[in-house]
């Protein structure tokens, strides 16, 4: 099975220069709800691979056999231009982008699906603002502290506890018996 294109171009038969003659005309009701999904999957796979460096998504074309690489706002400009217009926008492929910096369409959308599966929100992510050890400030993605190098992901687990009721002094004393260093 090819990979999917969200922006299911199709140019088959126009000559290049040559007006679209259905150009302007509203997307049909199954077309439009298809590209209101499409937009829905880009923001939800956005959420979750952007704050770990993804600059955008790549397409297996099924008409050239190339893969197309956009970034989220130009794919998000080219599905809203879809809605608007009915017909996909120009753009110019990316300039030797690395593979490795996009996401494929077909993995980020099985992938954010099964977030959802599992009851978990794309966007969910409990957010620290700083270090609970040094204070330093902390970017929402940060994995570990940039100036001492301790983990996010315990003062999230820390944070996340105390959301769900859990009284401060008890979630210390789990996460000291599980072999966390205390912090502030």
């Amino acid at each position: 099975m090819g990979e999917y294109d969200p922006l299911g171009e199709d140019d088959e038969g126009q000559e290049e220069g040559e007006e679209d003659p259905e150009a302007g005309r509203p997307l049909p009701d199954d077309e439009r709800e298809s590209v209101e999904a499409d937009l829905e999957d880009l923001d939800a796979m956005r959420t979750v691979f952007e704050p770990q460096g993804a600059k955008g998504v790549v397409i297996a074309c099924t008409e050239c056999g190339a893969n197309h690489y956009y970034g989220w706002e130009l794919l998000r400009a080219s599905l809203e231009h879809m809605i608007d217009t009915g017909e996909p926008r120009v753009h110019e492929p990316a300039y030797q982008p690395k593979e490795d910096d996009y996401v494929v369409w077909d993995y980020g959308k099985g992938y954010v699906d099964a977030l959802a599966d599992t009851g978990l929100e794309a966007g969910s992510r409990v957010e620290v603002t700083s270090c609970g050890w040094c204070e330093t400030p902390v970017e929402p993605h940060f994995s570990f502290c940039p100036k001492c190098g301790r983990p996010m992901a315990v003062l999230r687990l820390f944070k996340e506890l105390l959301d769900r009721g859990m009284d401060e002094r008890d979630v210390r004393a789990v996460l000291l018996r599980a072999g966390f260093e205390p912090f502030s």
